[in-house]
């Protein structure tokens, strides 16, 4: 079975459908059920974006429990509930990886990060797995930009020394060093633009870096969806507030996956947090 090199949701719905138990026990997809609103939020929230919703309006009206962020919440907990193995609230990025590494799972959507490790020399998956960009349905493109990134503590009595250290943990040397215990198939992904005109990472990372770089230079942190938003953040809300606001909403959506709350709950619940908040900068 095959998927587009840009498919919408409804056709890896379709194609999770299929999949599901094409072996014993395997799940037809993969998607992020554990709390944190850097865990199943991230995923959900991209999901929103491109059917149409938001957690905000321009005018910092909160807009959870209608319109397109109800349509992609009903939709991603059906998905989930239908086609991911036991446990899925309990699913974060560790465990997807897991099951996808072991056979357990057909597909998985996530970061781009995970394919290093999916295609990592040793990995029993190695080889067997397309790549194809994040689904979408009413944007063009989808998915999320975010980074793990280095800082100095103001502080510290070592910041000469720190800087040093950032300087060649993110420089051309370290890839070398990574490539060369592990392989260039997991070299960091996104840290130097010349990795993706490296032949030796090209040859390595072929099923995946050419999708990899385009996922990252497609992401668009102000403009992610379908109408104007009152800060910038795809898969978040970059305001402080959001860590807390992200965090207990996937509280509700987790508890609506395993079965002990209905998402129209779980959405009427999020409205009332995500108005708070919204309240606040409306003053």
């Amino acid at each position: 079975m095959t998927l587009p090199a840009n498919p919408t949701w409804a056709q890896v719905a379709d194609l999770a459908a299929k999949v599901a138990n094409a072996q014993p026990g395997m799940a037809g997809i993969c998607l992020r059920g554990q709390t944190g609103w850097g865990q199943m939020i991230a995923p959900l929230t991209t999901v929103v974006n491109t059917m149409g919703g938001t957690w905000f309006d321009k005018s910092w009206n909160a807009h959870v429990d209608t319109g397109g962020f109800a349509t992609a919440a009903n939709f991603y907990v059906d998905l989930v509930k239908k086609y991911e193995e036991p446990g899925a609230s309990q699913a974060g990025f560790t465990e997807c990886l897991n099951d996808m590494t072991q056979g357990k799972a057909a597909m998985w959507y996530d970061a781009t990060s995970a394919a290093g490790s999916l295609d990592a020399a040793g990995s029993p998956v190695a080889g067997k797995i397309g790549y194809v960009a994040a689904p979408v349905d009413l944007t063009k493109s989808s998915g999320w930009l975010y980074s793990w990134a280095f800082g100095i503590e103001k502080a510290s009595k070592h910041q000469a020394a720190a800087e040093k250290f950032i300087e060649w943990a993110s420089g051309p040397d370290y890839a070398q060093l990574v490539a060369k215990t592990f392989g260039w198939a997991q070299v960091p992904p996104g840290t130097r633009e010349s990795l993706y005109t490296n032949p030796d990472y090209q040859k390595a990372a072929s099923a995946f870096y050419q999708q990899v770089q385009t996922a990252i230079s497609d992401a668009n942190p102000s403009d992610p969806g379908v109408q104007p938003r009152p800060a910038a953040g795809i898969q978040f809300v970059a305001i402080p507030e959001f860590a807390n606001l992200g965090t207990q909403a996937s509280q509700e959506f987790s508890s609506a996956i395993a079965g002990k709350e209905t998402v129209a709950q779980a959405l009427k619940n999020t409205q009332a947090l995500a108005q708070a908040v919204g309240a606040k900068y409306k003053k």
